[in-house]
């Protein structure tokens, strides 16, 4: 898995949050499929006046997904940010395959077999 992490309009990311990042999200190189690029956009808007302006934005692409995921976070640090979002990625995650599995395991001929079955039952 690809992890690219980038500070948005000339925002310069610091080596101690990078290293945060990486640390946290590495843990899933063995949940997806290869080729996977998880992109990380960093900003400091300078938008409220409780200081609630580190945003965090996430874009997750792989082999198999019909459009990349997109997930956004705003907190008062960057390190909580990346905590909220890597509880997120990891439902995301969790979701994806237990709907790989579920599709696996259930294919849809036998729901297509059983509905017609029923409404040659019922006419």
């Amino acid at each position: 898995m690809q992890i690219i992490i980038k500070g948005l309009k000339g925002f310069n990311v610091y080596k101690e949050t990078e290293s945060y990042i990486l640390k946290k999200f590495q843990k899933f190189e063995k949940m997806v499929k290869e080729p996977a690029i998880l992109e990380l956009t960093l900003a400091h808007t300078h938008a409220s006046k409780q200081t609630i302006d580190k945003v965090i934005h996430l874009t997750f692409t792989m082999p198999g997904l019909k459009k990349s995921e997109h997930l956004e976070e705003i907190s008062i640090h960057f390190e909580e940010s990346v905590d909220l979002l890597q509880e997120r990625f990891e439902n995301f995650l969790r979701r994806s395959k237990e709907k790989r599995i579920e599709s696996a395991r259930h294919p849809k001929k036998y729901y297509t077999a059983k509905r017609l079955e029923e409404e040659a039952g019922e006419i």
